[in-house]
C-alpha cells in the first residue's frame, strides 16, 4: 500500500493526537476542524501582496529573490514515490504558500509559509515537518495527472513568517485598515529526522487496532462523553 500525505496534516493533525490522526486517514472519518474562512482570506490577501516584491521586502533574513508564480509552478506539487526508514512507499502532496528563487545560485531556492497567528522565534518549529515535506517535494518532484512539478534544488532557506493584529488605525462606514505585526522565524532543514517522523505514522497507520483515546483530544472526550463541544 502507497500512503499519501498532505504537508500540511504532518505537523498539527499527526502531534494532536493519533486516534484522530489513524481514523482520518485509515477511514476518510474527520471533525472536520478545519480553520475558519478568514484565515483563508487572510493567507489570500498577503500573498497578493507579497507575490509581485522581492524576497528582502518579506525580511532582510534572506537574500535577494523573487518569488515563483503560476507561471512556473502548477497550483497542486506532488513528489515522486518515496521509501520512509522501512522501505514503505509515500508520495506527498500539497499547495505551498511562497516559494523563493534567489538571484545567487548558491542560494537556490526558498519555501516560506504565511502564519497569522501569535508571534514567536520559535514558531516556526511548530510547521518542521510541513515545511521539509514541501523540500522533499522540489527535490523529490513526481506529477499529477495534468501537470509535472519542477525539480527546485537545492532548498537552502526555509521559514514561517507570522502575522498578528496590532490595531486599527483608520476606518469607514463599510472597511478599515489594519495594522498587523509581522516576524520572520526561519527554520533549518532536517531530513532524518523527517523520514523518521514519516516512518512513525506509517507504523501507526499500520497498526490493526484503532489507538486509545487521547487524553488531551477533546474530540476523544466528546466521544467518550466527558465534555461538551
Amino acid at each position: 500500500m502507497d500512503y499519501l500525505f498532505s504537508p500540511s496534516e504532518l505537523d498539527y493533525k499527526a502531534k494532536k493526537c493519533q486516534r484522530c490522526f489513524y481514523i482520518s486517514k485509515k477511514y476518510k472519518i474527520s471533525p472536520g476542524d478545519r480553520p475558519p474562512p478568514v484565515f483563508s482570506n487572510f493567507d489570500v490577501v498577503q500573498k497578493n501582496y507579497f507575490k509581485n516584491l522581492s524576497s528582502k521586502d518579506l525580511t532582510d533574513k534572506l537574500p535577494e529573490g523573487v518569488f515563483m508564480n503560476r507561471d512556473n509552478l502548477p497550483g497542486l506539487i506532488i513528489s515522486d514515490l518515496l521509501e520512509d526508514n522501512n522501505g514503505k512507499k509515500f508520495r506527498l502532496r500539497g499547495v505551498p504558500d511562497i516559494v523563493i528563487k534567489f538571484e545567487n545560485k548558491n542560494d537556490g531556492y526558498g519555501i516560506i509559509d504565511f502564519k497569522t497567528t501569535n508571534l514567536s522565534n520559535e514558531k516556526s518549529d511548530n510547521y518542521k515537518y510541513q515545511l521539509e515535506a514541501y523540500a522533499q517535494i522540489f527535490t523529490k518532484p513526481g506529477a499529477t495527472k495534468t501537470s509535472k512539478t519542477p525539480r527546485l534544488n537545492p532548498i537552502n532557506h526555509m521559514g514561517i513568517l507570522q502575522f498578528f493584529p496590532e490595531k486599527i488605525f483608520k476606518h469607514k462606514s463599510s472597511d478599515c485598515d489594519l495594522k498587523m505585526q509581522m516576524l520572520y522565524s526561519p527554520l533549518k532543514r532536517n531530513e532524518k529526522d523527517f523520514f523518521k517522523h514519516i516512518t512513525d505514522l506509517i507504523n501507526l497507520l499500520e497498526q490493526k487496532e484503532i489507538p486509545n483515546f487521547g487524553s488531551n483530544c477533546n474530540y476523544c472526550k466528546f466521544a467518550q462523553g466527558q465534555t461538551d463541544l
